[in-house]
């Protein structure tokens, strides 16, 4: 990239103006630049890839179990709503709940590894690089469904207690698994998409990280996006209620959603971001870790 003399002779006269006190506010309220989002982002990934597989597995099944209380949270608000047209603008707030408990925790999701553990690989696409985004995948995969469908199981064993919230969570599951493949992976892009953007915009978002959370999920919920995690809670309590078969459940829904997360997160979000910053960077020396570490 070309340098302008006069444009930085301009920001010095500015520059000499202000004081040290002035100059300090200016940089705490800088956001920060989309190369140091990615790096930032790229070193947590990296860290993810080499801790060891007992404790992504643990913490993937932590997320999964928490995740399902989104689908719970849902049926809670659905049973004290009134049937009205705007009760989803208020029920969908429910399924906020599991992804504030993920995120905030620190635990191992899915669809925010198809951006954080993507980016080690983009700066260094070695053999090595893509058997531990691999291994971390497989974990934080399986782990996730293990934990979700685990409590897709306990909502359909304590139905008996609370009939009424059961009866909300069956309607929203089966709305949820109702589209067709196609449409699916589509609504998986979406909700794929989100969560990456999610994870892109947390470094900037300061105090307001909950916030944040609470907006970008909602968003997925109201517009039907397909999660492929808090989707396994709703179609494993459906198949235990003989309303949907193994089949069906798996191939039909999980599968496609899990194709739209992964195009979502990793293609059409991560890879594009990377394509803006590798443009930006065009011209200079080294790789990303290189750069922050001569800065």
């Amino acid at each position: 990239m070309q340098d302008n003399p006069e444009r930085h002779a301009e920001e010095d006269k500015h520059e000499d103006s202000l004081t040290d006190h002035e100059m300090q506010a200016i940089e705490d309220h800088a956001p920060i630049r989309a190369v140091a989002i990615f790096e930032a982002i790229r070193r947590e990934g990296r860290m993810e890839m080499h801790r060891p597989a007992n404790a992504l597995a643990m913490s993937g099944y932590v997320a999964g179990l928490a995740l399902g209380l989104s689908v719970l949270s849902e049926g809670l608000l659905r049973t004290h709503l009134p049937e009205a047209g705007w009760r989803p603008l208020v029920e969908n707030v429910g399924y906020s709940v599991g992804f504030l408990i993920v995120i905030l925790g620190q635990m191992q999701l899915f669809t925010e590894n198809t951006i954080k553990a993507l980016c080690p690989v983009l700066d260094d696409t070695t053999p090595a690089m893509l058997r531990r985004l691999a291994r971390l995948w497989g974990l934080v995969l399986c782990s996730n469904l293990a934990g979700a469908a685990t409590f897709g199981a306990v909502l359909w064993l304590t139905q008996g207690y609370q009939p009424q919230i059961w009866g909300a969570m069956r309607d929203i599951s089966l709305h949820a698994t109702s589209f067709g493949w196609g449409e699916t992976v589509l609504r998986g892009i979406g909700a794929g998409w989100l969560v990456a953007a999610l994870v892109w915009i947390m470094p900037n978002a300061g105090d307001g990280r909950a916030s944040v959370i609470v907006v970008i999920t909602y968003l997925i919920a109201l517009a039907d996006f397909a999660h492929v995690v808090a989707g396994t809670t709703e179609a494993a309590l459906l198949v235990l209620s003989g309303d949907l078969d193994v089949v069906a459940a798996v191939g039909g829904f999980l599968l496609p959603a899990l194709i739209g997360n992964l195009l979502g997160g990793s293609v059409f979000f991560t890879i594009l971001a990377w394509v803006q910053i590798r443009t930006e960077l065009e011209g200079d020396e080294g790789d990303l870790a290189t750069m922050f570490r001569n800065e």
